[in-house]
């Protein structure tokens, strides 16, 4: 599946706030086959969500943003669980 730029960009600018969670595809139980080359990983996920910026998990609308040059997402989940594991 082969996004265009425009509809990036199109995906990217939903206002979460404005949408409803039961708008939005679940995507609550979706495992990711490690074994796939990325490439197709990230098609399933787009396959099922739809828009990979926005989706909903558990009834709950989540919104995904990327900063450049920030750290990756899984750094950022590790240090959220560092903190709430030493209770700050």
């Amino acid at each position: 599946m082969k996004l265009t730029a425009q509809e990036l960009e199109q995906m990217k600018s939903v206002n979460i706030g404005a949408v409803s969670a039961d708008a939005l595809a679940d995507v609550s139980g979706m495992a990711f086959d490690r074994t796939l080359p990325r490439e197709e990983r990230l098609a399933r996920f787009v396959k099922r969500a739809v828009n990979p910026y926005c989706f909903s998990v558990g009834g709950v609308g989540v919104k995904i943003e990327f900063a450049e040059g920030g750290p990756s997402l899984q750094e950022t989940l590790a240090a959220f669980l560092i903190r709430q594991k030493s209770g700050l």
